[in-house]
């Protein structure tokens, strides 16, 4: 049987995207804030583990577009935590707008340009303020004792996409991955999708068995593998 983990990791579904809730003992970290208006959610995910606002110890962005980062300042009222963020996004999260990213697929790209033209309040969320802005690898041990956890840098859905690795056992990637298709993880929306194969050969090099993504359920290294195989060659 293998080792038992010094952390839990559960998913909170918050509107569209997920939020993911670590806790080791009575600390505890939260990857993305959800869409607006879904703080019970997470209240509700909370409460399952005895747990309250204020045992949320750090607040870890992945990127910050609308439906990561909607309920975050309530959060941060409600739970005192710190904020983290990367560096080339701590701006926008400070302005309350980070503008949609480019479509990789045809009909995400009909959608970004509607969404940038059409629909760019929606991008809009209360602005806050980071404690903690990140440019490279950043260590959590502070904030999760006793566990191997690290923030590493992994671009290309945005310039400051960012992934939790824990124990090199489990990633928390944001929209680096998607796994709402069956058939691919790759992101229907990434800026970049040079630097987004690199981030996915950089994730892969820490031989984490399992991935959890911002849309859809948590999914094996293989799958990844698989679809990197299979699609690096089209940049």
């Amino acid at each position: 049987m293998p080792p038992e983990k010094s952390y839990t990791l559960n998913a909170v579904p918050m509107g569209n995207s997920n939020a993911y809730l670590i806790t080791a003992g009575a600390s505890a970290v939260l990857v993305d804030a959800g869409c607006g208006g879904k703080i019970k959610n997470l209240e509700a995910a909370l409460e399952q583990k005895n747990l309250k606002f204020p045992d949320i110890n750090l607040i870890i962005l992945t990127h910050t577009h609308y439906d990561h980062v909607g309920c975050l300042a309530e959060i941060r009222d409600r739970s005192g935590a710190k904020v983290l963020v990367h560096e080339a996004e701590a701006g926008n999260l400070e302005r309350g707008y980070t503008p949609f990213p480019k479509g990789t697929m045809w009909f995400s790209k009909i959608i970004s340009g509607l969404a940038s033209s059409l629909l760019s309040s929606k991008a809009k969320y209360p602005p806050v303020k980071a404690d903690i802005v990140v440019k490279g690898e950043y260590d959590l041990k502070k904030y999760l004792p006793g566990v191997k956890a690290k923030v590493i840098p992994t671009p290309g859905h945005t310039k400051g996409s960012i992934s939790v690795i824990l124990q090199n056992e489990d990633a928390v990637v944001g929209d680096t991955l998607f796994n709402v298709m069956p058939w691919t993880v790759f992101p229907p929306f990434a800026n970049n999708e040079k630097q987004l194969f690199r981030s996915w050969e950089k994730l892969a090099e820490t031989s984490c068995a399992t991935f959890y993504p911002g849309h859809g359920k948590e999914f094996p290294i293989e799958k990844l593998v698989d679809n990197y195989r299979k699609l690096s060659s089209r940049v």
